[in-house]
Protein backbone atom coordinates (compact mmCIF):
# COMPACT_ATOMS: atom_id res chain seq x y z
CA UNK A 1 0.00 0.00 0.00
CA UNK A 2 2.88 2.36 0.79
CA UNK A 3 4.30 1.86 -2.72
CA UNK A 4 0.99 2.68 -4.38
CA UNK A 5 0.69 5.79 -2.24
CA UNK A 6 4.20 6.87 -3.22
CA UNK A 7 3.49 6.38 -6.93
CA UNK A 8 0.28 8.40 -6.66
CA UNK A 9 2.20 11.21 -4.98
CA UNK A 10 4.75 11.07 -7.79
CA UNK A 11 2.00 11.62 -10.36
CA UNK A 12 0.70 14.57 -8.32
CA UNK A 13 4.22 16.02 -8.07
CA UNK A 14 4.70 15.59 -11.83
CA UNK A 15 1.49 17.47 -12.63
CA UNK A 16 2.41 20.17 -10.13
CA UNK A 17 5.91 20.57 -11.57
CA UNK A 18 4.50 21.03 -15.07
CA UNK A 19 1.88 23.50 -13.79
CA UNK A 20 4.48 25.53 -11.87
CA UNK A 21 6.50 26.24 -15.02
CA UNK A 22 3.40 27.17 -17.06
CA UNK A 23 4.13 30.93 -16.79
CA UNK A 24 7.58 30.35 -18.34
CA UNK A 25 6.23 29.12 -21.66
CA UNK A 26 5.73 26.06 -23.78
CA UNK A 27 9.40 25.01 -23.87
CA UNK A 28 9.67 25.07 -20.09
CA UNK A 29 6.47 23.04 -19.77
CA UNK A 30 7.69 20.44 -22.27
CA UNK A 31 11.04 20.21 -20.51
CA UNK A 32 9.32 19.77 -17.14
CA UNK A 33 7.05 17.13 -18.64
CA UNK A 34 10.08 15.25 -19.98
CA UNK A 35 11.86 15.45 -16.63
CA UNK A 36 8.78 14.26 -14.78
CA UNK A 37 8.26 11.47 -17.33
CA UNK A 38 11.87 10.33 -16.92
CA UNK A 39 11.35 9.91 -13.20
CA UNK A 40 7.89 8.36 -13.44
CA UNK A 41 8.82 5.81 -16.09
CA UNK A 42 12.02 4.81 -14.32
CA UNK A 43 10.40 4.48 -10.89
CA UNK A 44 7.34 2.65 -12.16
CA UNK A 45 9.53 0.15 -14.01
CA UNK A 46 11.61 -0.37 -10.87
CA UNK A 47 8.52 -0.95 -8.74
CA UNK A 48 7.06 -3.36 -11.30
CA UNK A 49 10.24 -5.44 -11.49
CA UNK A 50 11.07 -5.52 -7.80
CA UNK A 51 7.62 -6.14 -6.38
CA UNK A 52 6.66 -9.05 -8.59
CA UNK A 53 6.10 -12.35 -6.85
CA UNK A 54 9.20 -14.11 -5.67
CA UNK A 55 10.09 -17.06 -3.52
CA UNK A 56 11.32 -16.21 -0.06
CA UNK A 57 13.67 -19.17 -0.28
CA UNK A 58 15.64 -17.42 -3.01
CA UNK A 59 16.84 -14.08 -1.54
CA UNK A 60 19.78 -13.98 -3.96
CA UNK A 61 17.39 -13.91 -6.88
CA UNK A 62 15.50 -11.02 -5.30
CA UNK A 63 18.73 -9.11 -4.76
CA UNK A 64 19.72 -9.67 -8.39
CA UNK A 65 16.30 -8.42 -9.48
CA UNK A 66 16.72 -5.26 -7.37
CA UNK A 67 20.15 -4.52 -8.83
CA UNK A 68 18.94 -5.20 -12.36
CA UNK A 69 15.89 -3.01 -11.87
CA UNK A 70 18.06 -0.20 -10.51
CA UNK A 71 20.36 -0.36 -13.53
CA UNK A 72 17.34 -0.34 -15.85
CA UNK A 73 15.89 2.60 -13.90
CA UNK A 74 19.06 4.61 -14.48
CA UNK A 75 19.12 3.63 -18.16
CA UNK A 76 15.47 4.68 -18.63
CA UNK A 77 16.06 8.07 -17.01
CA UNK A 78 19.20 8.66 -19.10
CA UNK A 79 17.37 7.63 -22.28
CA UNK A 80 14.55 10.09 -21.62
CA UNK A 81 17.06 12.85 -20.82
CA UNK A 82 18.95 12.03 -24.01
CA UNK A 83 15.72 12.14 -25.99
CA UNK A 84 14.91 15.53 -24.50
CA UNK A 85 18.33 16.96 -25.36
CA UNK A 86 18.28 15.46 -28.86
CA UNK A 87 14.79 16.53 -29.87
CA UNK A 88 13.90 19.73 -28.05
CA UNK A 89 15.00 23.10 -29.29
CA UNK A 90 15.62 25.73 -26.61
CA UNK A 91 15.56 23.07 -23.92
CA UNK A 92 15.19 24.48 -20.43
CA UNK A 93 17.55 22.31 -18.35
CA UNK A 94 16.37 23.85 -15.08
CA UNK A 95 12.79 22.79 -15.79
CA UNK A 96 13.93 19.36 -17.01
CA UNK A 97 16.09 18.46 -14.02
CA UNK A 98 13.98 20.42 -11.53
CA UNK A 99 10.88 18.44 -12.42
CA UNK A 100 12.84 15.18 -12.21
CA UNK A 101 14.10 16.05 -8.74
CA UNK A 102 10.68 17.25 -7.59
CA UNK A 103 9.04 14.00 -8.68
CA UNK A 104 11.83 11.95 -7.09
CA UNK A 105 12.16 13.77 -3.76
CA UNK A 106 8.88 15.43 -2.80
CA UNK A 107 6.68 12.29 -2.80
CA UNK A 108 9.24 10.41 -0.72
CA UNK A 109 9.08 13.15 1.90
CA UNK A 110 5.28 13.29 1.83
CA UNK A 111 4.97 9.50 1.99
CA UNK A 112 6.95 9.46 5.24
CA UNK A 113 4.20 11.34 7.04
CA UNK A 114 2.06 9.11 9.21
CA UNK A 115 -1.27 8.25 7.66
CA UNK A 116 -4.20 9.33 9.82
CA UNK A 117 -6.00 6.06 9.04
CA UNK A 118 -3.15 3.98 10.45
CA UNK A 119 -3.50 5.55 13.91
CA UNK A 120 -6.86 3.87 14.50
Amino acid sequence: MQLKRLLVWQVIAAATAVAVVFPFGKNAMLAAAMGAAACLLANWYFAYRVFQRYRAREPGQLLARIYGAELAKIAIALAVFGLAFATMEDLNPLALFGAYLAVQIVPAIVAQRPDARSNS
